[in-house]
This record gives C-alpha cells, structure tokens and sequence, in this order.
C-alpha cells in the first residue's frame, strides 16, 4: 500500500529509481536535488535535461524511469511538451512539477497524460518520493489492465491452441471482405478444411497428439497465406481460409493444392511418422455466392463434396451443389435412422473429487456406432444434427437414457452419484425442455439434485429471454444448472449474480495450459476464487497430467475430470471406477 505524503517513503528497491528532470531553472533543479538527497530510504538518480528534446536520447535507451517535468505557470507549450512525452515514451510516467496550486492546470495535467502534480512550494522529500513512487505504480497497475484487455480480446477473438482467428472474428472479416469486395467489385474466396480421420489420431495417441497435430496443421496452412488472407479454426479440426483480392477465382485453388501439399509432408507423434491429409471446399464470391452467409454455406458443402470423393482432395463448389446437396441430407438420414436404430449411445467420462480420491459422477458423452466408420465422437455428427431438428430428439433421448443409468449405479451401492448432462442452445430454444427434464425425472426416479444440466457459456450469452426463462425454471424442479467452457464467452459474468447457477465447468483450453502460462493461471485461479465467493462449485475440464491437478487444487478446486483419471467410457466400465479404491490415479501411475 502506498504511502502518504506524510508518512515514510518505501523501502529502497534493488535498483534506484531513475529520474530525469526536465526544464526548469538551475535554482528549481537544485532545489529538486536537494530534496531528494534528504530521502532516507529511497535511491533515486537524477538527471536534468533543459528540454523535451534534450531528453529524447534517455528516453530513446530506455534510461528513464520517471520523468518530472517543468511546467513552470503551465503555458501552453509546456502541456504540449507533456502530451509530446507521453507520445515519445507512453511506457514513462510523466509527473508535473509546477509553480502554483492551480485546479485548473492540475486537471490540464492529467487530461494530457500526467501521472502526478507536484507543487514547488509545497516540495518536501516525502510529499516528492511518494509521488515519484506513486507515478510508477500507477503507470504499471495501467500497462497491466492494458496486457488484461489485450489477453481478453485475444481469448475472444483467436483460437488459443492455434493462434489462429476463431469463428467470431472469420466470421466479422468475411462479412467485411464481403462488403468492401462488392463495393469495389473485386472477388475473394473461402476455403473450408477438413482434416482427414482427425479423431483416430485423438483416439490412437490422446489429446495432447492431436492438440500438437491441430497445431502442426495451422503452421503449415499459414505458410501458403500472404498477409492479407486470413486463417481461422473453426473448432474441432475445422479450419478455413479467407483470400481476399484474388485477379481470379483460380488462384484459390491454386492456394489449396499449396495446402494439401503443406499438409501432406509426414509429422512425428509419439515417436511414429503420421501422414496428415484434408477434404478442402471452395468457393468464389460473387460467382458461388452473394452474401458471406451463403459463401460459407456452400464453401461448406464443396468440402463435404470432396470428402465423398474419397478424401485427401479439394472440391469446388459447383450450381449442381447446393448446402442441403444429396450427400448432406443422405447424411441426415442416415442420422435420424441411427437414433431410431439404436446406432447411439452413451459414453461415461468420471468426474472425481482429488480431496476424497473418489469419483462422484460422470458427464454423459455421446457417441455413435457408425456400421461402416466405426464409433464417431460428437463432433462428426452433433454439427448436422443441430442443423436439422434432430438435435431436439437427440437430446431426449440422451437426457432420458443418463437419467436411467444413474438411476442403476445409484441403486448399485452410490447413492451419490451425480449425473451431468449437456444441453444445446436449440434444445432451449424449440423444445419443451423443462417438460422434457420433469418426465426424465419421474420415468427413472431420479433425484432431481443428483441431475446436472450443462449449458454452454456461448449459448447462455445468445439465447436471449425464453433460455434464461426456462434456465430458472429448471433451478426451480431442484436440477443443478451448470456453465460449460466457462471463460470462453465475453460477458457471462453478467448473468452469475442474476441466474441460479450452481456449477462453473472450467475451459479445458485454460486447464491445458495451466501449468505452463501465467495467464492461463492467473484466469483460472481467479474464476476459482470467483466461483467460491458466489458459493459456486467448480470443475476442471480436459485434466491430463498430475502438475495440472496439483496447480488447479492449490487454486481450491476440488473437482475434475479428464483422462488422467479416466477417459470417457462405456456404462460397464464406469462401475469398475467406481469401486476402485481412494485416489486409483495415483496407485495407477505407480
């Protein structure tokens, strides 16, 4: 804390305090001189320089700390030499040392960028160090809100993993690109990238493989960009491309042959050469589309196009196309009837508590038995189900099937399991989903308490008034309501005092790197701490190694899951969990 102008000035640093007086006369530099020589226990070194101009070297090195400045009466150029500081070192503090007590310059001061105002018959070693002292201060609390702006902007705008832009932002520079392209009557093209079999690599070698592969992936497609062209990650292993100003709808293809190339060079995970192929769609603005909705849309369905040709190739988005094409809705259908054929089903991820070394309960995760592609994660599938309303049916389904199960461990000998189950925006948004959830409750007996809904912080932000409705109205039957990938969103932090939210589930792009960035830290012990001064729980998502569990434990959270304790796994399996002893991870790793 900050001492007063009164009080005794703060202890000495390692290192003096560099200050450079400028302007003034030989008598007020003298004076300043003496005042600080008188300072007991702070080191500063002074230097004088007669003007701005002189000081610009020192600045310039990086010599200067603090700058005092002159100001004399306040005349108008001595502000415009302050603004002028700011501008040539907006690192360096400016404090102002002026003749008289004037309000009014005061606030000139300040408004210009000054950090103190300092009156010279007012001087005293104390009252000159505190200020000194304060500027400093005061400039660095201001540079690091900036660093936490800029950190908050990057969260909301780019792919953490990648570095590339994320949808939001692909999504506000097409729409620019558009516009500027129809205004100057110029074409631009988006690419759509699929990486081939994604998830073998995620299944075969685990997370930590394919983040490194998306990450491979991202490198080698930014190779074939030029500046202006922009690369995004979609999610998943989704990418596109944006290439703007293009002489001719050719030159994107020419850029996806680049890409294909790029990708096909082998990578090393785990010690063993991996081939990485893509299925890439193309389309043209303003021959395939007119409008960055559209041009996405059938960028989209040129990709699915190439897929269906065998993969490993680039398709073009053709007339004979469209986004509802033969191969997306063949896929759609053979979707419907994988729910009616009891092609699904559910996969169990344990959530543990490290303090008890137990498990107590699971995220149901679903997960279709394709006959021909073999078992498919969500992301090959969930994407078009939420396209078409079968997203609605397949949620009941999911809610209905979770809520039986953990009707069966509970009955088995763990009477507290938790069950968690994760609910789309769409699912709020045209189904009856508070009647859905009371008769899952009454069919399987379930405990209202002992069901735990998830919803994602995105959605939350985007659903407007009926999904905070129906939100408190499923608090109200006694379900527990959880935020998914908390910290992802921009402003959800709005809703937590206003919706009875009981659960914060922590990013696992903010768990992953936990251990090896201190923003990432610093983010995640601070919604830890949040959560726990709203009487929140928290659970940690996307758990990999013993240093994140330690670091995410010393934080308060108690809570995860992740495959350091279990991936997520069939009903059968799940009952062997449970009557594992205290803390099997650990005994595990032995």
């Amino acid at each position: 804390m900050a001492s007063g102008p009164n009080e005794e000035s703060p202890a000495a640093a390692a290192s003096p305090i560099r200050v450079l007086l400028v302007g003034g006369p030989a008598a007020d530099v003298e004076l300043v001189r003496a005042l600080l020589e008188h300072a007991r226990q702070t080191h500063v070194q002074l230097r004088h320089a007669p003007s701005l101009s002189q000081s610009f070297a020192a600045l310039d090195a990086n010599e200067v700390d603090v700058l005092l400045m002159d100001v004399g009466s306040g005349a108008p150029r001595e502000l415009v030499a302050v603004s002028q500081a700011r501008v040539r070192a907006p690192l360096v503090p400016v404090v102002v040392l002026a003749d008289g007590d004037d309000e009014s310059l005061a606030t000139k001061a300040v408004d210009v960028g000054a950090r103190g105002y300092l009156i010279k018959c007012a001087l005293s070693p104390g009252a000159l160090v505190w200020s000194l002292h304060h500027a400093i201060r005061n400039q660095r609390m201001f540079v690091e809100l900036n660093i936490a702006r800029e950190r908050a902007r990057q969260l909301a705008t780019y792919d953490q993993l990648t570095g590339f832009a994320n949808r939001s932002l692909f999504q506000d520079r097409l729409d620019q690109a558009v516009a500027s392209a129809r205004r100057n009557r110029q074409k631009l093209g988006v690419l759509f990238l699929d990486l081939d079999r994604f998830k073998d690599v995620n299944d075969t070698y685990g997370h930590l493989a394919g983040d490194a592969l998306l990450r491979m992936a991202a490198q080698r497609i930014a190779t074939c960009l030029r500046k202006s062209d922009t690369g995004a990650r979609l999610g998943g292993d989704e990418f596109a491309v944006l290439l703007t100003n293009l002489a001719d709808e050719a030159d994107a293809t020419r850029v996806a042959e680049k890409v294909l190339a790029a990708l096909r060079e082998p990578v090393s995970l785990k010690g063993r050469e991996h081939l990485i192929s893509a299925s890439v769609g193309i389309a043209s603005f303003p021959r395939d589309a007119g409008s960055a909705d559209e041009l996405v849309r059938r960028a989209d369905a040129a990709m699915y196009a190439a897929k269906a040709g065998g993969r490993a190739r680039y398709a073009v988005f053709s007339a004979m196309q469209s986004p509802e094409d033969a191969e997306r809705s063949g896929r759609e259908q053979r979707l419907r009837a994988a729910l009616e054929g009891g092609e699904l089903m559910l996969h169990y991820q344990p959530v543990v508590d490290v303090v008890r070394g137990s498990v107590v309960g699971a995220e149901a995760l679903i997960r279709w038995r394709h006959p021909e592609l073999g078992v498919m994660l969500p992301a090959d599938f969930l994407g078009l189900a939420e396209e078409s309303d079968l997203i609605v049916s397949i949620g009941e389904w999911v809610l209905r099937s979770a809520c039986e199960q953990a009707v069966r461990w509970q009955r088995a000998g763990h009477p507290g399991f938790r069950i968690a189950v994760n609910v789309s925006a769409q699912q709020f948004h045209t189904g009856d989903l508070v009647e859905q959830v009371r008769q899952a409750l009454r069919a399987s007996g379930l405990a209202p308490d002992a069901l735990e809904l998830e919803i994602t912080e995105r959605s939350l932000l985007s659903g407007g008034e009926r999904t905070l409705d129906q939100f408190s109205q499923l608090r109200g039957l006694g379900v527990r309501m959880a935020i998914d990938d908390f910290g992802t969103g921009y402003s959800a932090l709005a809703y937590l005092k206003q919706l009875p939210v009981d659960v914060l589930k922590i990013d696992q792009s903010f768990v992953r790197a936990v251990a090896t960035d201190p923003a990432d830290a610093t983010i995640t012990a601070t919604i830890v701490q949040m959560a726990r001064a709203l009487d929140l729980t928290t659970i940690a998502e996307g758990v990999e190694t013993a240093e994140q569990m330690q670091l995410l434990a010393s934080y308060g959270c108690s809570r995860m899951q992740g495959h350091l304790f279990s991936e997520a796994i069939e009903p059968p399996r799940i009952a062997d969990v449970l009557g594992a002893p205290p803390f099997f991870w650990m005994r595990r790793g032995a």
